[in-house]
């Protein structure tokens, strides 16, 4: 059974502990760059640029801030007393990934507005896609601050996390190594750049909400496993 209270309790926690760490804070608002600097270009329209300022977005303050809180709470030991409370996994998981999660919609719904992107007119199904993507994020970020020892190790550890999941579209057109380029396109930043595409044509996305629906499950997975390993450990 999930506590709501413990969970509130957890995210409580996390609020403090973030709102005294200026690193995290300045981190979280990088994506706001990138998108003032395409905006400048002119690029206003649903486009892979777009697509690639909210992949971005959510890789950095998704991904590095949810796996830097984590990775301080280890410089801490604080994260020993969470695991071996009361909590079960699905609230530990929960209650660390709230604030993250809720800091990255923030971030992604002002870098559209300073970048200047026009939503589709299927909002739905798009917005569907950016919270499967969200999800990814936040699980890969989990996992990167379990299995790292400092906050410094997250970011050496987070880079490759940075240019594979959150450039992936433009390593594959710079790269002209078929295996390379098949293996890219099954990487989410590709798959909702294909969402964004087919909505714009009319054709089906089916099959990229069938991709990022099955990355987000074994992520997820992947993350509970990681910390019932660490409770254990």
């Amino acid at each position: 059974m999930i506590s709501v209270k413990r969970i509130q309790a957890v995210v409580t926690k996390d609020y403090k502990d973030l709102m005294k760490n200026s690193y995290m804070l300045s981190t979280a608002l990088m994506p706001l760059l990138f998108a003032y600097l395409f905006s400048r270009e002119g690029g206003a329209e649903i486009s892979a640029m777009m697509v690639l300022c909210v992949t971005l977005t959510m890789v950095i303050v998704g991904s590095f801030i949810q796996a830097a809180m984590i990775a301080e709470e280890k410089e801490k030991n604080t994260l020993r007393g969470l695991l071996l409370s009361p909590l079960n996994i699905g609230e530990l998981f929960i209650g660390k990934s709230i604030l993250s999660a809720a800091l990255t919609v923030i971030m992604v719904a002002v870098v559209i507005l300073v970048g200047g992107f026009t939503l589709p007119e299927q909002t739905g199904i798009f917005t569907t896609a950016l919270v499967i993507n969200l999800i990814i994020y936040i699980a890969v970020g989990t996992i990167l601050g379990l299995v790292s020892r400092t906050v410094m190790e997250t970011s050496v550890a987070g880079l490759p996390v940075l240019l594979i999941l959150g450039m992936g579209s433009l390593f594959r057109s710079l790269l002209d190594v078929e295996w390379i380029t098949t293996v890219f396109e099954y990487l989410p930043d590709y798959q909702l750049t294909q969402i964004v595409e087919h909505l714009s044509t009319g054709e089906s996305v089916a099959s990229s909400f069938i991709i990022l629906s099955v990355w987000a499950v074994v992520s997820v997975v992947v993350a509970g496993l990681t910390f019932k390993k660490r409770r254990f450990d």
